[in-house]
Parts: structure tokens; sequence; C-alpha cells
């Protein structure tokens, strides 16, 4: 079976990202963002938790879906701000996505 890489699926989370960033986070953080992303900025895919499920309200087969995290990383390059965590289907027959957005209280 033909999944998406890892490339695509960070690709295609960033893109996501982008989009509704603005609507979604505060403002500060779209400030941190443009003013830190290029030097301490990350978007990585991994393996999926578990709680998706409990989130969704439904089972979630974990091997058919990629977790991919967007935010800045620390000097010892791991993540110290997570601003959005994405769901995605490995298929690329498959587009339904699903996002935590870790909007901050201002």
């Amino acid at each position: 079976m033909i999944q998406r890489t890892p490339d695509q699926l960070v690709e295609w989370a960033y893109d996501l990202f982008l989009e509704a960033a603005p609507d979604c986070l505060a403002p500060g953080q779209i400030v941190d963002i443009t003013l830190e992303f290029e030097q301490r900025g990350a978007v990585e895919a991994t393996l999926p938790v578990a709680d998706w499920a409990e989130e969704l309200g439904e089972p979630v087969d974990l091997t058919a879906w990629a977790e991919v995290w967007i935010g800045l990383l620390d000097h010892q390059d791991e993540f110290e701000t997570i601003y959005a965590k994405y769901l995605l289907p490995l298929a690329p027959d498959q587009t339904q996505v699903y996002v935590r957005w870790f909007r901050s209280e201002e």
C-alpha cells in the first residue's frame, strides 16, 4: 500500500498551519512564530498517541495515521512550545485531518 512520506506529511501540516494559525492562535503567539520560527521552529512527524481516540470519540487505527507537531525548540532541540498537533492520514486518498491548537491565554 502506498503511503504519504514523512516529508509529505510535514509539508501538508505546515501548509494547513500557516493557513489557519492567524485564526486559531493568540496574536502574541503569531508574533513569536513570525520572529522565531526561522531560528527555532520545527515541524516533525511522529507516531500518533492513543489519546486521539478519546478526543475524537471513536477508535483510531494508529497505524493508518501520523502525528505532526509544529512549534519552537529549546537550546537542546526539544520542543519548548507546541502550537499545533495534527493527525494526518497516511493513505494518499484520505483527506480527513484533525488538529489540536494550543492557544495561549493573553
